[in-house]
């Protein structure tokens, strides 16, 4: 897999470490999240795994009313999970 690197202020990581946590991302998936949103190509769609408040245990979450998963949604989901 081809790995993409910039530099960012310690201000800007620190952000973007911030915005991954609060979303239950890694920094990498949340990046690309916000990538793929841009050109609308996001397959994961507002899907994201998170831990589950009664059993704690990782579950998959996302919108009301979106419908089935696709296994291209749940392959994406799973790419980075631990």
């Amino acid at each position: 897999m081809p790995t993409i690197s910039f530099k960012v202020s310690a201000r800007e990581a620190a952000r973007i470490r911030e915005l991954a946590r609060r979303e239950g991302l890694t920094v990498s998936e949340f990046l690309r999240r916000r990538a793929a949103s841009i050109g609308g190509d996001d397959a994961s769609g507002d899907y994201r795994i998170v831990e589950d408040p009664v059993t704690g245990l990782p579950v998959m979450s996302g919108p009301p009313g979106r419908g089935l998963v696709s296994s291209e949604q749940i392959r994406a989901l799973m790419a980075d999970f631990p």
